[in-house]
């Protein structure tokens, strides 16, 4: 099978698909629970052990680091039980374009929201300097 960009995408989503069923599923352990929420927690925390503003090495140390909890996590779950978990997570996102389309809205409200309450806060603080 060829590698391509849409292909490398689509197996990332169905493996953190495959994590959230793994997570609810009684047959995986306790111990590759804690991997997997290790695992996603570290891939979207903003605390990193090597930060990014130094150049090169912040950004190898998630290059390095994510993909090895990543890995940790899927070999600690049974193999039939993580493909199982993956067939579910990979049926669940057949969605339909109205699936996408509500996702994006959400992020973009999201957005919207952050900014106007950064707006609000930055306008208060400026008529507070000004009295």
């Amino acid at each position: 099978m060829k590698t391509t960009i849409k292909n490398i995408f689509f197996d990332l989503r169905d493996t953190i698909g495959a994590f959230f069923v793994a997570l609810k599923s009684p047959d995986v352990s306790l111990l590759s629970k804690i991997l997997i929420v290790i695992a996603i927690a570290y891939a979207l925390s903003p605390i990193d052990l090597i930060p990014d503003f130094i150049p090169f090495a912040g950004y190898i140390d998630d290059a390095i680091i994510v993909p090895f909890l990543v890995f940790i996590a899927i070999k600690s779950i049974p193999k039939p039980i993580y493909e199982e978990c993956k067939q579910k997570a990979s049926l669940s996102f057949k969605k339909g374009i109205g699936f996408i389309a509500l996702g994006i809205l959400m992020v973009l409200l999201l957005w919207g929201i952050v900014g106007f309450a950064l707006y609000a806060l930055f306008s208060f603080a400026l008529r507070l300097l000004r009295l």
